[in-house]
């Protein structure tokens, strides 16, 4: 099949309000969507600024999934009739393309593609790769050390998954480092502009000669929503 500006194949990344873990489960399943990975999350913003805006918490569902370039543009307009993703500390969501899949799990979503009636809406999001998803690996713990250097270069919030490292011997051959079980994985979406400085940031306080023993890297996002009032921006409460 010849790749096109629609059916090419993009990961989507949501991140949720944790209230709203249900409905967004009620929503995949209404959305029949294929495949989808759910994990619970952890958000930097204070727990009184949530308390201020009288909605949310810290507590975050994360999923990612697998869509048609033309599925996730209309899922994501989807996510913004069901929730209000204008409303700071609802949820944000992003689409990163994928350079290559499995032949089977592309045969189902190009099929769950053609049996979708899709409107022709249109949606206003983010220009393409105006946004990074910056990932970075650390040991457990320094999530709050990395929002810290992440702020100092402009970011406005992250989000923090537990994760398990595992690591070989040419890592300590290499590198002299030993790398421990228990990870923090901090997911932060920022703009273009400040994408290096505030992955130079966090190198410099976690990096991998600090006892953070930090990786860090960058994903170019096709597509991004509710990133026009994230709650961390609200500094001053």
């Amino acid at each position: 099949m010849m790749e096109t500006a629609d059916n090419r194949l993009e990961a989507l990344i949501t991140i949720m309000d944790y209230s709203l873990n249900e409905q967004l489960v009620e929503l995949f399943e209404e959305y029949d969507i294929p495949v989808a990975l759910l994990t619970p999350g952890s958000g930097s913003a204070k727990s009184s600024i949530y308390e201020i805006l009288g909605y949310g918490g810290p507590k975050k569902v994360i999923s990612i999934t697998p869509l048609t370039s033309r599925m996730a543009k209309d899922f994501m307009g989807q996510l913004c009739k069901r929730f209000n993703l204008s409303k700071p500390g609802t949820g944000i969501a992003c689409t990163i393309r994928l350079s290559s899949i499995t032949s089977t799990l592309a045969k189902i979503l190009h099929q769950a593609d053609e049996n979708k009636e899709i409107g022709s809406e249109e949606m206003t999001v983010a220009p393409t790769e105006q946004y990074h998803l910056i990932v970075s690996i650390v040991n457990t713990g320094q999530f709050d050390q990395v929002m810290e250097a992440a702020k100092k270069a402009g970011a406005t919030g992250g989000t923090l998954v537990h994760a398990r490292g595992l690591g070989s011997k040419e890592a300590i051959k290499y590198l002299g480092i030993t790398i421990q079980p228990e990870k923090d994985l901090v997911l932060i979406l920022a703009p273009e502009s400040k994408k290096l400085a505030i992955m130079e940031s966090i190198k410099k306080e976690v990096g991998l000669t600090t006892p953070g023993m930090g990786i860090c890297f960058s994903l170019p996002v096709s597509s991004a929503i509710g990133v026009e009032s994230p709650v961390e921006n609200f500094n001053e409460l």
